[in-house]
C-alpha cells in the first residue's frame, strides 16, 4: 500500500501517521496489487463546529475512486470511522466489479480451449438468480434527468447561486481556467470545489 498522508492544522506526529497506516492496512488484504491512498487528517478552527477532527482517505482503484470522510472530536476516533467504512467500500467494490469479471474469464477459458464445458454446473441456481434480480431491483436507478445552460463565472459567485438556489451542489464553468466545475456544500459548513484533472 503506497499512502501519502498530508495534514492541516494538525502535526503529523509518527503515532498518528502509525496509527493511520496500520487502520488502512485492512483494506489492502482484498486486493493483491498495492493500492494507491491519499489521506488529509485536518483540524477545523472554528469554535463553534464541534466535530472539528476530520479523516478524508481517497483510494483510486482500477479507474474508479473509493472516498471516506468521517469527522468527529478525536482524531484517532475519525480515523477508526473512515477506515472502517473504506474498507466496507472496497469488499462492496471487489464483490461487484471483480467476482463477475473473474467468473465470466472462467468460461472463456475454457471455451476458447476448446475443452468441454459442463453447461448445467454453469447455470446459477434458481436461487442465486433470484438474489441477483433482487440485487438489481435495489441498485440505485435514475429517476430524473435535467439540462441547463452552463455559464461562466468565478466559483464565488457560483457558491452565491448554488446558495440562491437552495441546491447541494452546482455546476458551472470557471471563467478563468474554462473548464466545468462543481462547487457543493461541505459539513463543516463551508464549500468545496471539484476540479477536472489537467
Amino acid at each position: 500500500m503506497h499512502v501519502v498522508v498530508t495534514g492541516r492544522n494538525i502535526e503529523l506526529t509518527p503515532a498518528l501517521k502509525d496509527y493511520l497506516l496500520d487502520k488502512l492496512q485492512r483494506a489492502q488484504k482484498h486486493f493483491d496489487h498495492p493500492l494507491d491512498v491519499q489521506a488529509l487528517l485536518s483540524v477545523a478552527k472554528n469554535p463553534s463546529i464541534a466535530l472539528n477532527q476530520t479523516a478524508e482517505v481517497t483510494i483510486k482503484v482500477n479507474g474508479s475512486i473509493i472516498r471516506g470522510e468521517e469527522s468527529t472530536e478525536n482524531m484517532y476516533a475519525s480515523i477508526d470511522l473512515v477506515a472502517n467504512k473504506i474498507e466496507r467500500q472496497l469488499r462492496k467494490f471487489k464483490t461487484r466489479y471483480y467476482h463477475k469479471s473473474a467468473k465470466l474469464r472462467e468460461r472463456e477459458k475454457g471455451v476458447f480451449r476448446g475443452e468441454a464445458v459442463d453447461v448445467s454446473a454453469e447455470l446459477d441456481t434458481d436461487e442465486e438468480v433470484r438474489r441477483e434480480l433482487t440485487f438489481e431491483e435495489i441498485r440505485p436507478k435514475i429517476v430524473r434527468s435535467k439540462k441547463f445552460p452552463l455559464k461562466p463565472m468565478l466559483p464565488e459567485e457560483a457558491c452565491s447561486q448554488m446558495d440562491l438556489l437552495g441546491h447541494d451542489f452546482f455546476m458551472f464553468i470557471n471563467s478563468e481556467t474554462n473548464h466545468v466545475n462543481t462547487v457543493y456544500h461541505r459539513r463543516d459548513k463551508n464549500y468545496g470545489l471539484i476540479e477536472p484533472e489537467a
